[in-house]
């Protein structure tokens, strides 16, 4: 089988969705597939220190034009969502329309089956893979959503117009561009993205979830007794944009500080770190919060296996890699009952919040977290129910891979039949 991977970035310096095509490309290698993959030059270097020279060869890089940097530069200062869903696609499909001649070029030249498009993972962005003359597979897809109601406040009318009138212009878009219409086979995460695809797509759907974990790096945590006059420590890891609620955990750990001995450590940083800075202070937590910024992987997961309970209060998540790598590790998890977080967590391995009011969901997050703070005993046994649950439901890396390699040989046969 001759597959050829292609996406924007590949990337686990970059994380999010750039390390799904680098993960696909990794293990498809290690299972002898004869893989190939297009992505962007500014992940040269990255690629070339991570895989030997004869693999590496296998790769093609498409630059930034003219245009795109100008565009790029145009979108700065723009509300993150305009700039994610409609600056964001405008500089993919020049990316892709340049990405799918030297898809063209493989396909001649290696005699490629099989093209797989693993991101972008939003439903409603165009796929210039058509007209290739070789089966087409794009996914898992992950989107199709919105702020829980008692957020929606969160988005700006300007926000709210731009992305509806995105939204409209898409289905038209997908009548020029109609890669996904065309596809063989789509691959959503879950029933919502599924309904989010454009209408009148004729490939076989699948079903897989978009974020995964490896499970070589992420091992459960070998921890000793606990010492109840240690403080438990609860880590949050992610960027501080207001979508993920940074600042209703903040709100939340004040009363968490209030009841009980523990310390939060937030990792990342973003347009809202000055904003989060100034709430600890206001809520005379400063002694109980650290801020460690962006970090290495490395760094940032030591600081994580340290921890007692990982939090994700995010209100429009699509998925969850970090909360699956927390599951992993045996920690007990706090989650928005939203979207992605939701589908991964049950009660066996953590507490679902329900985002019903801003002031509810923080004084929810606030008990859930005293709740853990006050038991050892709950949090080893959520821990432990959090390392099964991972290598289930193709939450592992070894077993997305596996199962996109069926797909790939399911497509092929139907294909050729």
């Amino acid at each position: 089988m001759r597959v050829a991977i292609v996406t924007g970035n590949a990337s686990m310096r970059m994380g999010g969705e750039a390390s799904l095509p680098f993960y696909y490309f990794k293990l498809m290698l290690d299972r002898g597939i004869d893989v190939w993959m297009i992505c962007h030059d500014r992940v040269r270097e990255e690629l070339r220190e991570a895989f030997r020279d004869e693999h590496f060869q296998k790769i093609r890089f498409v630059e930034d034009t003219g245009l795109q940097i100008m565009i790029w530069r145009l979108s700065q200062g723009l509300p993150g969502r305009i700039r994610d869903l409609i600056f964001g696609q405008w500089l993919h499909s020049i990316a892709q329309r340049q990405a799918r001649e030297v898809v063209k070029q493989a396909i001649a030249q290696q005699g490629i089956q099989i093209v797989f498009e693993p991101a972008p993972i939003t439903p409603k962005g165009l796929s210039f893979m058509y007209d290739l003359g070789v089966p087409v597979v794009i996914g898992p897809l992950c989107g199709g959503l919105e702020f829980p109601p008692a957020f929606r406040y969160m988005d700006s009318r300007l926000s709210q117009v731009t992305i509806a009138a995105g939204r409209f212009l898409s289905a038209i878009a997908h009548q020029l561009v109609p890669g996904k219409l065309q596809a063989e086979a789509l691959i959503a995460a879950n029933k919502r993205t599924a309904e989010a695809l454009p209408k009148g797509y004729k490939g076989k759907l699948y079903y897989v979830v978009e974020s995964g974990v490896d499970l070589a790096i992420w091992k459960p945590i070998e921890r000793s007794e606990c010492d109840r006059d240690q403080p438990v420590r609860f880590v949050y890891s992610g960027r501080f944009v207001d979508w993920k609620g940074v600042k209703f955990l903040v709100s939340a750990f004040q009363q968490v500080a209030q009841q009980t001995n523990s310390i939060l450590e937030l990792i990342g940083d973003g347009e809202l770190r000055g904003e989060i800075e100034a709430q600890v202070v206001a809520l005379n937590i400063k002694d109980k919060v650290n801020f460690h910024g962006w970090m290495a992987r490395e760094d940032s997961a030591a600081i994580v296996r340290a921890a007692d309970v990982f939090v994700m209060p995010s209100l429009r998540e699509c998925g969850g890699t970090a909360l699956l790598e927390a599951m992993a590790l045996g920690l007990p998890v706090v989650a928005t009952n939203w979207a992605g977080p939701a589908e991964y967590v049950d009660s066996s391995c953590g507490i679902l919040v329900e985002p019903s009011s801003p002031e509810e969901f923080a004084n929810n997050l606030a008990a859930a977290m005293v709740r853990l703070a006050a038991s050892p005993e709950l949090r080893a046994q959520m821990g432990k129910a959090g390392t099964q649950r991972v290598t289930q439901h193709y939450f592992d890396w070894e077993s997305k891979t596996d199962r996109a390699i069926e797909i790939f040989q399911e497509i092929l046969v139907i294909a050729n039949s």
